[in-house]
């Protein structure tokens, strides 16, 4: 009388765990790259339903569903024993019995499956020797039908579920529902045969190595200063440039005196050239003030001329 509310039993189904635990195990440079690598510490666990048969604690692996359960299990443990990198951290067994019969006995029903799968599998396996195994055990109660109830096509479904829901003492809800005989036909076929089971939940710890290879950029080396010319520039214009070359004894100190001279013909030739710009300067300035003042004086003569003649033009009309 094992307690599950679904009317089928759950094989095995992995639960994820809490957040993965990183560690550094190195960190090293292999050529252009910085390698780290981690261990990553995960927690999961499986799950395994088995079903019992009605009132009774023995285990049949040929039951309905066992065979595959217990086949995945095997499987699953054999590759745990096998798996370095997974440690297991807990195993719990949980008998359960369905509400149907007196509280006292189904108390009793759910402890006995649950020992007598922990005999199984340490005869199998010896889980209590190598990992922590603890023991538990549930007499369901009505109320716990609820859920595969309100999803099934039970005849009388509401009034079903008013009754399961009810605050009746256990026994009295049982006798209300052998009372429809369509009703507890139901009960007795699809939902209570799930809830007659044992579950297996197995806790482990999985460790995998993960690498980390990143890419060092290596700085630019910065540009080197281009190397010293072998000649020295003395003087550029239009015709091109005129260098001195690495010559030695008397050719270099010929070639840095001639340099001197046209340097120094050079700057003559431009003092003559400012000088002369000033003169004409001043020259253009003295021919342009001498302009202006015979200008002046002629537009001066001009209008003593212009008064002399309006004064006889005048003199004449008074004649």
């Amino acid at each position: 009388m094992m307690g599950a509310a679904g009317a089928t039993a759950q094989m095995a189904v992995k639960t994820a765990g809490p957040a993965a635990d990183t560690v550094m195990m190195s960190e090293k440079m292999e050529g252009d790259y910085l390698v780290r690598r981690y261990v990553i510490r995960s927690m999961d666990d499986v799950d395994y339903s088995i079903h019992y048969r009605i009132s009774v604690a023995k285990l049949n692996a040929a039951l309905k569903g066992n065979t595959q359960a217990l086949s995945e299990m095997n499987s699953f443990v054999e590759g745990l024993m096998q798996d370095t990198t997974r440690r297991v951290c807990e195993v719990i067994i949980t008998g359960y019995a369905s509400p149907d019969g007196s509280v006292a006995f189904n108390e009793k029903l759910a402890a006995q499956r649950a020992n007598d799968f922990k005999a199984y599998v340490d005869a199998k396996y010896d889980f209590s020797k190598h990992f922590n195994v603890t023991v538990k055990s549930v007499a369901e109660d009505w109320k716990a039908t609820h859920a595969a109830i309100a999803a099934s096509s039970i005849p009388d479904r509401a009034m079903v579920l008013q009754i399961v829901d009810g605050s009746q003492a256990p026994m009295a809800k049982e006798q209300a529902l052998k009372r429809n005989p369509a009703v507890w036909n139901y009960l007795a076929e699809q939902i209570l045969p799930p809830m007659r089971r044992v579950e297996v939940m197995i806790g482990y710890a999985t460790d995998r190595m993960v690498e980390q290879r990143t890419l060092v950029r290596k700085p630019t080396p910065a540009p080197q200063p281009a190397p010293a010319p072998d000649y020295v520039v003395v003087e550029e214009n239009v015709n091109g440039v005129i260098v001195e070359m690495p010559d030695k004894g008397e050719a270099r100190k010929e070639m840095r005196e001639t340099s001197q001279t046209v340097k120094k013909d050079a700057k003559a030739v431009d003092r003559l050239a400012k000088r002369d710009a000033r003169k004409a300067a001043k020259i253009a300035r003295a021919q342009e003030k001498a302009a202006k003042k015979i200008a002046k004086k002629e537009a001066k003569a001009a209008k003593k001329a212009a008064r002399a003649t309006k004064k006889s033009y005048k003199e004449l009309e008074r004649m």
